[in-house]
């Protein structure tokens, strides 16, 4: 058994080492400054319709700053739609699909263990259907529901090794350069937790896209030269 060594967070670090992360969380920031005007770092590809984004911003007196996640409302509602059909789907059909490493064989020639391709297993509990089909058959029906609700709110987190984490949810259709400098400014105003009362909730057709949103993962002043090579 491998043990992973615990990290230690971030504020119980030699003055030394937090020194050097924020210089060095600094010196990005100064260096994106002609695109993201100066206020923080990241290295999600920001081409105006992102739902989240990681980041990093310098608090109000070195050596702090804030290692951020940041998601809009929309994004956070339609992941918990998402989980509470999948929780639907196992209440009604217990999981019977093998893992891949009780599937897996091994080859004759290469002594190496493969899985072989399969069939989705369909459910007579999801009417025949596949488990993903019966999850994404569900989704309209739990978003108009509204039933969910999702704040705009941000909390601190002490236990990261990297700066303090920020996990913050805000109520904007995207996330863009402006929206997450405007986030930045409201959050350095008091650096502390909270939570807008007014919940939120969505109809399925207020959220344009239902699927996995991943982000291309390329440092600020490298944006304009990969645009050109598109």
């Amino acid at each position: 058994m491998i043990r992973q060594r615990k990290m230690k967070p971030f504020g119980q670090m030699s003055r030394h080492r937090q020194r050097d992360a924020y210089i060095r969380v600094s010196n990005q920031i100064r260096r994106a400054a002609p695109i993201l005007s100066g206020q923080f770092i990241t290295h999600d590809y920001l081409h105006g319709q992102n739902s989240w984004i990681d980041a990093c911003f310098l608090g109000r007196k070195a050596p702090v700053f804030y290692n951020l996640t940041l998601e809009t409302t929309r994004y956070a509602y339609k992941e918990a739609v998402w989980d509470q059909a999948w929780e639907q789907s196992y209440v009604l059909a217990p999981e019977r699909e093998l893992s891949l490493l009780d599937c897996a064989v091994k080859g004759p020639k290469t002594g190496h263990y493969v899985t072989p391709a399969r069939e989705p297993r369909r459910y007579p509990e999801l009417d025949d259907l596949t488990r993903i089909e019966w999850v994404q058959r569900q989704l309209p029906t739990i978003a108009d529901a509204k039933t969910i609700q999702v704040f705009e709110e941000w909390s601190l987190h002490r236990d990261y090794a990297y700066g303090i984490g920020l996990h913050a949810t805000i109520d904007a259709p995207f996330l863009t350069i402006d929206t997450v400098n405007a986030f930045i400014d409201q959050f350095m105003k008091l650096e502390a937790d909270c939570r807008d009362p007014m919940p939120r909730s969505y109809r399925h057709d207020e959220i344009p896209h239902w699927g996995l949103e991943s982000n291309a993962l390329i440092d600020p002043w490298e944006w304009a030269a990969a645009i050109q090579k598109e």
